[in-house]
């Protein structure tokens, strides 16, 4: 397999959404590339007394004129929902506003002749953010994040053809796990539904985990296994934490992006274990986690050492190997859309606080 990468031009981003946003919503409806949503610092980073704003514009690549259009609105400025195809078009599930989860669910349909539409589906059971989605047909599932703001196991399910509401499924076992990567397969009359990745930031009892075992749901069969541990060739635990997945041949899950290992488990430790520190004042916790913060938050790019691999799961083997390896793919909260014959990674984080407004079209030969 060889990728083959070409970045879109940033024409016509406006204002704001010229830095670049992440968790933005995204569609890719015959050759029409639609993103939503999103969001980004555009002042100040969070320690600084930034303030995160989210974006409710839908944009439009018009290929001819090599630029983004604006062509609607989202009913309210959101992010960290789920994009998943759907036979007649895309759904827009959940996600969060500035001040709520969201458990709205939207049908986005787009042709040159009717332009946009965007219809109510059914919502989701409860409100869902920083979790993840697959489809396969108009099967389409929901997994992990927060619910009703709490980390969670839970998955939902919905045949967009058929279904009037959403049906919960077994809870994915071990941790609950937030930004996690979901790809569904089609294997031997069945659908099978892989967890990857994801973080738990710990609660009042339990430390920071990261999800590094590989967890495979049998439609059919009704139950989860656990059939592979996220290590490179090399023998090292990788993150997929704020990665992004595309099923290949319905046999491989392409990961793109992340954040490291690493890094991020010691630093989600460091700030749980300050948060915890019954020795400090309210005044010094905050002082050193400002301390903390200023310098972990400060540091170069290639510091924080997103993936640049695209590492590829077989299915089949249950092995591990890297497709290709491109500083492009080291970013996180990006959105993918589309198929492995043309898709989509719309934009995202390239270290903690800073977006980039780069899209990248792809295509696996």
């Amino acid at each position: 397999m060889k990728i083959n990468i070409t970045t879109l031009a940033t024409q016509g981003l406006e204002g704001d959404l010229q830095k670049g946003v992440s968790a933005a919503y995204a569609a890719l409806i015959g050759e029409d590339l639609l993103v939503a949503g999103g969001c980004n610092f555009p002042d100040k980073l969070g320690f600084e007394g930034g303030k995160k704003v989210f974006y409710e514009a839908i944009l439009h690549f018009d290929k001819n004129q090599n630029q983004w259009q604006t062509i609607g609105k989202l009913p309210e400025a959101a992010a960290y929902g789920v994009s998943v195809a759907i036979p007649d078009g895309y759904l827009w599930i959940g996600g969060q506003t500035a001040t709520n989860s969201l458990a709205t669910c939207h049908k986005v349909q787009y042709s040159k002749e009717k332009g946009l539409t965007l219809t109510d589906f059914p919502a989701l059971p409860e409100p869902l953010d920083n979790f993840a989605g697959a489809s396969v047909g108009s099967k389409v599932f929901v997994a992990g994040g927060n619910a009703s703001g709490k980390a969670s196991n839970k998955v939902f399910y919905i045949d967009a053809a058929t279904d009037k509401q959403w049906k919960q499924l077994a809870d994915f076992p071990g941790e609950a796990r937030v930004q996690p990567v979901l790809a569904a397969i089609e294997k031997e009359n069945d659908t099978l539904l892989y967890v990857l990745g994801g973080f738990f930031g710990g609660d009042a009892t339990k430390a920071p985990t990261m999800g590094e075992k590989v967890l495979a749901f049998s439609l059919k069969q009704q139950q989860w296994q656990e059939v592979g541990v996220q290590e490179s060739p090399n023998k090292e635990i990788f993150s997929l934490t704020g990665a992004t997945a595309l099923p290949i041949d319905n046999r491989y899950i392409a990961c793109f992006g992340g954040v490291n290992h690493r890094l991020f488990i010691n630093t989600i430790t460091d700030l749980y274990h300050l948060g915890k520190d019954t020795t400090l004042t309210d005044e010094q916790r905050k002082q050193k986690n400002y301390d903390y913060m200023s310098h972990y938050m400060t540091q170069p790019i290639e510091y924080y050492q997103f993936n640049k691999e695209c590492y590829l799961f077989d299915t089949h083997s249950q092995q591990w190997s890297i497709l290709d390896t491109q500083a492009d793919f080291a970013r996180a909260g990006a959105t993918l859309v589309g198929t492995p014959a043309e898709f989509y990674l719309v934009q995202g984080e390239l270290k903690p606080g800073v977006r980039s407004p780069k899209t990248y079209r792809l295509k696996i030969n």
